[in-house]
């Protein structure tokens, strides 16, 4: 779709000029989250095509991306050791079928919210570029 977030980073990932592209695994592509790493470890992975509905694709599709979504869940675990996950499928503003997975740490004063309700002005800083590259890498080797 011309105007999707996500189809559109598919392209970019093509084309080899996604600056956030971790994996393509079976059923889905894995990125680190672009708008800061604010939980380090924040992926989102997404289906390798413009789908709205997890409910209308296949079950075997449907657990290939759960199946996917545990991979990316254990990578960020050995690379960050996290405490505990958030899973977020909403789609209710982008269409396209994709799952935030963010780790939370025990040192997170906000655990009782979910990650959308966060003030912007208590997040940790983003990572710095030589930080990405690091944790990007580390990743990787997981995936």
């Amino acid at each position: 779709m011309k105007n999707c977030f996500y189809c559109n980073t598919i392209k970019e990932i093509k084309k080899g000029t996604s600056k956030v592209f971790l994996a393509e695994l079976k059923h889905s592509y894995v990125i680190l989250h672009a708008g800061g790493q604010y939980f380090k470890g924040y992926c989102i992975l997404f289906t390798k095509s413009h789908k709205e509905h997890t409910h209308k694709l296949p079950l075997k599709t449907q657990l290939g991306l759960y199946k996917d979504m545990m991979c990316v869940a254990a990578a960020i675990k050995k690379v960050c050791s996290p405490d505990r996950f958030n899973y977020e499928n909403l789609g209710n503003i982008c269409h396209h079928i994709h799952w935030h997975v963010a780790p939370r740490y025990k040192n997170d004063k906000y655990k009782q919210l979910p990650i959308w309700q966060i003030p912007e002005k208590v997040r940790p800083g983003k990572l710095s570029e030589k930080e990405t590259k690091e944790l990007k890498k580390k990743l990787k080797r997981y995936l």
